[in-house]
């Protein structure tokens, strides 16, 4: 309606295919407030009851035209738009999309040969195809490469191969990822699963050996710890420090610079290995090899002294406690005086 003007009249018909007209009722319209420095042309809505044309026999499901005719000396009006409208809100429908849902399967390794196997990927709905992103993740360097695919319901057509090769050596489980996020057309339902590769060898049996397990002070310990085979993993053992028979090594016996490295505690107060807090001792085997060297470092005295000794015990990592049973690391110290 233009700026500052009264009393536009309107009358208002509709008329179906069929040719039936229906007068729907008078509106009556005032422009809103303008000036020089406004923008005043502002849209109105009015609203008119439609049951009355209803029942005038006009058919509201085929209104075929909208007629405006003015009823006063004067005015403008432009007509922007004209809808049917219903009191409350209208039943809503789901949009039947193709869902996608990503499966996780677990195999296992085997002993030889090349296996194929694909990562479960399922498409439901009704009709209708969309477009969806699948990401496949590296399980050695953890970067993705992904691909647009297109998917309808009951296709297969999210084909994902994992390629599995068995031996016999030792290593840990592997995890093929794959990620799915729609893109149009569709919804994702399990976004995430993959092929998880069982290990299915047995580990190796681990031993120790002493390389120098009597020393003079002065001289380091050493220990060997070997793997009855190669593996495809770090295998590493952990060794706290347990009460050895008396008298033990202590503070006083090993490298101050070795000990705050290797546990952060100071040699004062002088004390036994096995009541430092945090000492422990690690043996790292790599992948493909079968054998680590464990050594501990002692300094040599001016004090008269007998023979001590020393004791680590493997750590059980279930419990970060020293395992009963488990692999033992003992050596003696002797006096240089």
């Amino acid at each position: 309606m233009p700026p500052n003007s009264r009393g536009t009249r309107l009358d208002v018909s509709l008329t179906d295919t069929a040719g039936k007209k229906a007068k729907l009722g008078r509106v009556a319209l005032d422009g809103l407030p303008g000036s020089e420095r406004t923008a005043s042309y502002w849209a109105r809505e009015v609203r008119l009851p439609l049951p009355t044309a209803g029942h005038t026999g006009l058919d509201l499901g085929s209104v075929k035209s909208l007629e405006l005719t003015s009823r006063s000396t004067s005015g403008r009006a432009w007509l922007m738009d004209a809808w049917g409208w219903r009191p409350g809100t209208p039943a809503v429908r789901a949009q039947a999309l193709p869902r996608v849902d990503i499966g996780r399967a677990t195999v296992d390794e085997g002993d030889s040969g090349v296996r194929t196997y694909r990562v479960p990927a399922r498409v439901t709905g009704r009709g209708g195809s969309g477009q969806v992103r699948v990401y496949v993740i590296d399980p050695t360097t953890g970067k993705a490469t992904d691909r647009l695919v297109t998917v309808r319901p009951g296709g297969q057509d999210i084909d994902v191969p994992v390629r599995v090769k068995g031996n016999t050596r030792y290593g840990t489980d592997v995890s093929y990822d794959v990620l799915v996020k729609a893109v149009r057309g569709a919804v994702v339902g399990s976004y995430r699963g993959g092929i998880t590769v069982h290990d299915d060898d047995p580990a190796p049996t681990v031993t120790v050996t002493p390389v120098a397990g009597e020393v003079t002070e002065g001289k380091p310990l050493k220990w060997r710890v070997s793997l009855s085979e190669a593996v495809d993993v770090d295998m590493g053992v952990l060794f706290g420090a347990v009460p050895a028979t008396a008298p033990e090594v202590s503070t006083k016996d090993v490298p101050a610079s070795w000990l705050r490295d290797v546990s952060g505690e100071k040699p004062d107060p002088e004390r036994p290995l096995s009541r430092v807090n945090g000492l422990y001792l690690w043996a790292d085997i790599p992948p493909g090899r079968t054998s680590a060297d464990i050594t501990l470092p002692t300094v040599k005295d001016r004090v008269r002294e007998s023979t001590e000794s020393v004791r680590f015990r493997q750590i059980d990592p279930r419990t970060g406690e020293p395992q009963t049973g488990g692999l033992e690391l003992t050596g003696s110290v002797l006096n240089a005086s």
